[in-house]
């Protein structure tokens, strides 16, 4: 685990260090991949989409951790604007992020499904790459395990599940790019892509040792990767009805 960076006199968050790399990373694909699928047009779009659904994404991903860790953050509101890269969570970060492309899309015309199918072939890349930071800083960690490929961290062995997520995004990133190369309506790799992050969630939440939790010990993220799931589910179906 290297929670920071030493370059020279500065000292940097490796999992933030990462998240950025991710993110320029994932900007710069997804106008590159929608450049491949709908030329000009489509490329200035994804353009013009990409500064709302950051910001809908970092707002909500800092709004949606600190509504379910109410005790802390009732007590200090100004965590919720403060510099904090682990205080995020990427449920919130979705939602927030497709909420606020989607409206900004409706509002200015833009094709809104086709740039669902491109975030689809570019984020998961972006996301593995996010996971490896997770790693590095600790983050995300997972349960104690005597399994032989468990990692130590913070005393005992634990499930490598961050390692977990990266292989997951990785898997998402190869099935997506498979499908591609059918005729599908628009929006179908999206749908895809949130069926996969939905069973993601649902199969290594439960490894992981820092949820956030609702009562009776639900996860909060396991309730989010079985909505996303049914939501895609339900789209097919529509779509073949």
């Amino acid at each position: 685990m290297y929670p920071l960076i030493e370059i020279g006199p500065f000292n940097l968050s490796s999992g933030g260090l990462l998240l950025l790399v991710a993110i320029i990373f994932g900007v710069m694909q997804f106008e590159r991949v929608a450049q491949q699928r709908g030329g000009a047009p489509l490329a200035e779009h994804a353009a013009r989409t990409v500064m709302p659904a950051l910001l809908g994404g970092i707002l909500t991903a800092r709004l949606w951790y600190g509504l379910f860790n109410w005790d802390l953050y009732s007590r200090s509101p100004e965590l919720f604007v403060a510099l904090r890269i682990a205080d995020m969570a990427w449920p919130g970060a979705l939602i927030g992020g497709l909420f606020a492309a989607w409206l900004w899309g409706r509002r200015h015309g833009l094709a809104i499904s086709a740039l669902a199918d491109v975030a689809a072939l570019t984020l998961p890349a972006a996301q593995a790459i996010a996971c490896i930071g997770l790693l590095l800083s600790g983050e995300a960690f997972g349960m104690p395990t005597s399994l032989p490929w468990g990692i130590e961290l913070f005393g005992p062995l634990r499930q490598p599940t961050q390692i977990y997520l990266a292989l997951a995004a990785l898997l998402s990133w190869f099935l997506i790019r498979r499908l591609q190369h059918r005729e599908y309506p628009a929006g179908t790799l999206f749908a895809a892509y949130l069926a996969l992050q939905g069973l993601t969630l649902i199969l290594i939440e439960p490894l992981r040792a820092d949820s956030l939790l609702l009562p009776y010990g639900l996860r909060v993220a396991q309730l989010a990767g079985l909505a996303w799931l049914l939501a895609a589910i339900a789209w097919r179906r529509d779509q073949t009805a």
